[in-house]
């Protein structure tokens, strides 16, 4: 399961919570295991879907999905058994007594039966939820990022007596500990992630172009069934920092910088890491072993209760120590998952917060479980760069590497 239940009710129980909203695609799927097509394809602005859990664990959370997604829920279906539509059914003709003759069939059908609980728009769905289980006071956080400033006033209008609380951030506290699917999702995107890095990598030729190696890395992300999301690359003078792939080719002698993120079964990768056409120079091949002691260091103050400030602070004074002395980066990475960067979101010095469920600052100590892409890139403008990026899993006494747990400065 994605959701971290025990997790979620230790922060309900500290903050008094009686419920949980979750109202965005991430959340909602973090919470139910369920992401249909329509919330990710439009967003709010077209459909709401809400995925509800109560601190009373004898009271059954819900989904409620639009009617645009209820195919995609029948296929993929949910922990959560309370699962409800709402609005106009789908124009279809099924008669009286039809069964269905797959699950998928049968879940669907479960949706549209006309004796199924079913109201006009998400907001009555909700509010009846609610009613049927007999709450009409105490504190609910609702995930206010994905739900519309009417529904919201919708919401509070019917249930005066409920304290609604922004939520958004207290779901990326929860979700900063991830359950044991949540690591092997990331595991697996770390893996695919790595074979589309050794896909383009093969293809480096001088005279090929950046967009053109671009697509090796995009097709191999695609046959593994995952979909990218961003990809950096830049040879020469563009691989001083992140740069879209572009018309220009490689030439004997460039040095290359890339940055390659992509997701899978809706679980983020992120990998990066440079080379060069030939040989580096001397140059090169300090600021590369400059950074590589710098991540090592890194590596080596990671465990559970570590905090941001703690991983980059070693990381800066490793590169600096090893040959780096004017190192001026501001971060050394960042928080995986669901999303790309999570909460507290960058490894760095802290900065403050102004959250009724979060610390007074960004440094958030890690529990066992928060996954890590630790990073170091160095630049420098009008030359080129060197970068390296490994995606770690935060245990009790120290780390374990999801991808690649050594990267070499690639020569082609």
């Amino acid at each position: 399961m994605l959701f971290n239940k025990e997790r979620a009710l230790e922060f309900m129980t500290e903050f008094g919570l009686d419920a949980l909203v979750a109202t965005t695609r991430h959340n909602v799927l973090y919470l139910s295991g369920f992401q249909g097509w329509a919330q990710y394809t439009y967003g709010d602005a077209t459909t709401e879907t809400f995925a509800i859990f109560f601190r009373d664990t004898g009271v059954a959370p819900t989904l409620i999905v639009s009617r645009q997604d209820e195919t995609y829920y029948s296929a993929t279906g949910s922990w959560i058994e309370d699962v409800r539509g709402y609005g106009p059914r789908s124009a279809l003709d099924v008669e009286p007594d039809e069964q269905g003759a797959t699950d998928e069939e049968r879940n669907y059908l479960s949706l549209i039966d006309e004796g199924a609980p079913r109201e006009a728009n998400s907001v009555d769905a909700l509010v009846r939820v609610l009613r049927e289980r007999g709450i009409s006071s105490g504190n609910i956080a609702i995930d206010n990022e994905g739900i519309r400033p009417a529904s919201r006033a919708g919401l509070e209008a019917a249930f005066p007596g409920i304290s609604f609380h922004d939520g958004a951030n207290l779901f990326r506290l929860i979700r900063l500990q991830k359950t044991a699917e949540e690591v092997e999702r990331l595991r697996a995107a770390a893996a695919l992630n790595e074979e589309a890095l050794s896909a383009f990598h093969a293809e480096l030729a001088v005279g090929k172009t950046e967009r053109e190696i671009a697509s090796h890395y995009y097709r191999t992300v695609a046959a593994g069934g995952g979909k990218w999301s961003w990809f950096h690359l830049g040879g020469g003078r563009r691989s001083a920092s992140i740069f879209p792939p572009s018309e220009r080719p490689f030439q004997a002698g460039d040095g290359f910088f890339f940055d390659a993120g992509m997701r899978l079964e809706h679980y983020c990768g992120d990998v990066g890491c440079c080379g060069s056409f030939g040989e580096p120079g001397a140059e090169r091949k300090a600021q590369w072993d400059a950074i590589q002691t710098g991540l090592e260091e890194a590596f080596g103050t990671i465990r559970a209760g570590v905090k941001p400030s703690e991983i980059f602070r070693a990381a800066v004074a490793g590169a600096k120590k090893a040959g780096l002395p004017n190192y001026n980066g501001a971060f050394c990475g960042h928080t995986i998952g669901i999303e790309a960067r999570e909460l507290p979101y960058t490894l760095s010095e802290p900065t403050p917060l102004t959250d009724p469920f979060l610390p007074e600052s960004s440094d958030i100590p890690f529990p066992a479980g928060a996954v890590l892409s630790v990073e170091l890139p160095s630049g420098k403008f009008g030359e080129g760069g060197v970068h390296a990026e490994y995606t770690v899993l935060v245990t009790e006494s120290g780390m374990e590497h999801l991808g690649a747990a050594k990267r070499d400065h690639f020569v082609v």
